[in-house]
């Protein structure tokens, strides 16, 4: 059985201290989510629908199997449908075709989610939101053009 996401599906909220989606405590960082846009929403709501539909179907497999890109942004989606479907222990599959012989091949070598990575992609979300919403509006008062700044500005 498949199912497709249709990528991103959430992203940090825009709400709490300068509407950073996050709250910043003296050994971590407690983020929030809302779906990324009307098409994620529109799939975490059907999703929502069928929560217990997926649910069921997954205590009558062995694995619950996440395939995406092999990145960063790959292992991110993962996670993200991991959170929102409340699964255990997905394990993850990556390729880079959606070929016969590439899901084939992949599926020879799955692994669990490389929190690494989880943790990293977090950590870029949370850094561009602090840096900039919080240093844009210095960039505005020099009237120069720029419309934001960000870890890559």
């Amino acid at each position: 059985m498949v199912r497709a996401s249709g990528g991103h599906i959430r992203e940090l909220a825009k709400d709490g201290d300068d509407n950073l989606g996050f709250d910043l405590k003296e050994d971590s960082i407690s983020c929030r989510f809302v779906p990324k846009n009307p098409m994620a929403k529109k799939t975490i709501t059907k999703w929502r629908c069928a929560i217990a539909q997926l649910k069921e179907l997954a205590r009558q497999v062995d694995t619950v199997i996440l395939a995406t890109d092999e990145d960063r942004e790959g292992e991110i989606i993962a996670w993200h449908l991991k959170e929102v479907l409340n699964l255990r222990n997905p394990q993850r599959i990556t390729y880079r075709e959606i070929t016969p012989a590439a899901v084939k091949a992949s599926l020879k070598h799955p692994r669990s989610l490389d929190m690494n990575l989880v943790n990293a992609t977090l950590a870029r979300s949370v850094l561009d939101k602090l840096v900039g919403f919080r240093g844009s509006p210095l960039v505005w008062k020099l009237n120069n053009g720029a419309k934001s700044i960000g870890r890559v500005q």
